[in-house]
């Protein structure tokens, strides 16, 4: 029998909401995902506070209808699991269930991100998650490194700010200021749902449609993000630390993600550094022994790239 390729179905609703639907009932899953189109490039006047990444915490702290409790029980009395992540541009919120669990999955998720309310106490909470979170990031020689890279090839671009922020920015952070992150960042023209697994698309459709009927679109203000100017020399950094092992970062820019170049690069990347079976792992690890463990990333911006080895 030949297989059937399944193409996803891509509706924009009337408040510029982008919702991808791809329906796969080869087995009894799902997973949902709501992606923000904001990061911590885009952080306007709370730059290097980290507020995109402690909205992320708060937006499992309660909605209108939701307490803080309520939203991880929904989730796991359907069966599933819930997560987030925070990256330089965009924000991302997925949950994992069975087919059974699509309609709580996806009530979930949108009322986070349209009634979230961030209240005082939780946030007098979670920020002392997040200072304990920084505080072990300072002390891991691969997050720490990692941040020094990034804060040495940028000097202007926003990509050389922490996504978890600075302390000293972050201590000034309040619930009041995260609510007007949520409020000037999370429209629905600034979003995109994603449903893949086994379901029935033309309810989820109306599930969507129903849930997402009074939420207007709103304006989104631009974010100026500075141009790097070029570089023409190498760049190098060294830190000492109580640390017993040496973690280093090797970086090329390169060309952007839009540019002809990219999908070569993906594949050099994934040659050079992905698995046990890539050739820098088999020649430098395996061979040579010169390392505990080596890979190869691309990370992919609109205007310029980043190729990176992180030994």
């Amino acid at each position: 029998m030949e297989s059937q390729t399944i193409r996803p179905e891509i509706l924009t609703l009337e408040n510029g909401l982008q919702v991808i639907l791809e329906a796969d009932r080869s087995a009894p899953v799902i997973s949902a995902q709501a992606w923000v189109l904001t990061g911590s490039i885009h952080e306007g006047r709370w730059l290097g506070s980290g507020v995109s990444h402690a909205l992320e915490h708060m937006l499992f702290k309660g909605t209108e209808k939701r307490p803080a409790s309520r939203i991880d029980h929904e989730i796991q009395a359907a069966g599933g699991s819930m997560n987030a992540y925070t990256s330089f541009d965009h924000t991302v919120y997925y949950i994992n269930a069975p087919d059974t669990g699509i309609s709580i999955a996806c009530d979930v998720l949108c009322d986070m991100l349209c009634n979230a309310t961030i209240p005082e106490d939780e946030w007098a909470r979670e920020r002392e998650v997040i200072l304990r979170e920084m505080d072990m990031n300072q002390d891991d020689p691969s997050r720490r490194s990692a941040r020094r890279f990034f804060e040495t090839i940028y000097i202007r671009n926003h990509y050389r700010y922490p996504i978890i922020g600075y302390p000293d920015l972050f201590q000034v952070l309040t619930a009041e200021s995260i609510r007007e992150y949520y409020r000037e960042r999370y429209a629905p023209n600034n979003a995109f749902l994603v449903f893949v697994g086994d379901f029935d698309t033309e309810a989820l459709k109306e599930q969507i449609y129903r849930i997402f009927e009074n939420q207007p679109r709103r304006t989104v203000q631009p974010v100026y993000l500075p141009q790097e100017p070029n570089q023409v020399d190498p760049r190098i950094i060294d830190e000492s630390g109580p640390f017993q092992q040496t973690r280093s970062h090797l970086g090329w820019k390169t060309p952007g993600a839009l540019s002809e170049e990219m999908p070569a690069m993906s594949i050099l990347s994934m040659i050079l550094g992905s698995g046990h079976s890539s050739r820098l792992y088999r020649a430098v690890r395996e061979r040579a022994g010169l390392v505990n463990q080596i890979s190869a990333w691309l990370y992919p911006e609109q205007d310029s790239c980043l190729f990176g080895i992180p030994p």
